[in-house]
């Protein structure tokens, strides 16, 4: 079977961009691994260089590696493949949001949006902000918060884990980046889209409004001038909040990622139980209880 180090290759996962993920066997522990390898043929036409990209990858699998928290995907090491070019392994993860969400553009291939139960979209806000609050509190801008970047543990009620950090925010020198955002824009902050290497935390928290409003109406909201308006119809803590994180001016937002879980923790406690259900004794009609005590 083919390999890319020592690692038994099972599955490439379609990807774009610079780099190839690969579904792999780790041959002396006997796991299932993720592996990213840098793919320099996949960026030719694109805004970068190769020399480039091999830069924001080496700074992915570094950034990676320096956090250690159960809401960010680790990386447990880097090597070189035969060809000479770099890839680092990470846990495999059973897969990302969307395969719990669906795709937020229609139906692909039969399957169409969902949103998710209240108890349920606030546990995965919840995990995502608290890996955001590490990274804020360490001056990094993750700038790709989407449901394709976050990783689940298991298919049935699954823990977060915010990956692909190939597009962060460094506290310090920062790999090239073109003077416009090359990403998606479905969750983009309009500062990102017009330049993303002046944005800090806020960016994140842009991200995360839009997010909360796709895991609770099973949509996206329509991006214009103004703030996004989730239904009245959802807890006012969560329609007031999805307001503050999509107001176009980021001063009125929530600060960073902590402060943005410390707001959903707000949503009352009787929003998220279960509806009782209350059992009923049938009742026997008269004439049957005669009969059954005449027998």
């Amino acid at each position: 079977m083919e390999r890319i180090g020592k690692y038994v290759i099972h599955k490439s996962v379609p990807t774009s961009g610079y780099a190839r993920i690969l579904l792999c066997k780790d041959p002396d522990l006997q796991i299932p691994v993720a592996v990213k390898a840098f793919a320099p043929q996949g960026v030719e036409g694109q805004a970068l260089s190769a020399p480039q990209w091999l830069a924001r990858f080496l700074s992915e699998a570094r950034v990676l590696a320096a956090f250690d928290h159960p809401q960010l995907i680790g990386v447990k090491t880097m090597d070189k493949a035969a060809d000479g070019n770099p890839f680092f392994v990470m846990p495999y993860m059973a897969g990302s949001l969307v395969a719990e969400i669906g795709p937020d553009h229609g139906a692909e291939g039969g399957e169409a949006a969902r949103r998710l139960p209240l108890a349920r979209a606030l546990a995965l806000l919840k995990q995502v902000s608290a890996g955001l609050m590490v990274l804020h509190r360490n001056n990094f801008v993750h700038r790709a918060v989407q449901p394709s970047n976050i990783l689940l543990t298991a298919r049935e009620n699954g823990q977060a884990k915010l990956a692909d950090f190939s597009m962060v925010k460094l506290p310090d020198r920062n790999p090239p980046l073109p003077d416009h955002w090359i990403g998606g824009t479905d969750y983009c902050a309009p500062e990102q889209r017009e330049s993303a290497t002046t944005v800090d935390a806020r960016a994140d928290i842009y991200s995360l409004g839009v997010l909360t409003y796709r895991l609770l109406t099973g949509t996206l909201p329509a991006l214009g001038d103004g703030a996004v308006q989730l239904p009245s119809k959802h807890q006012a803590v969560l329609v007031d909040l999805v307001a503050r994180a999509t107001d176009p001016d980021p001063a009125q937002r929530p600060a960073h990622g902590g402060a943005f879980l410390q707001a959903l923790g707000q949503v009352p406690p009787e929003a998220l139980a279960k509806p009782r259900v209350q059992v009923v004794p049938v009742r026997r009609p008269a004439v049957a209880l005669k009969k059954a005590a005449s027998q």
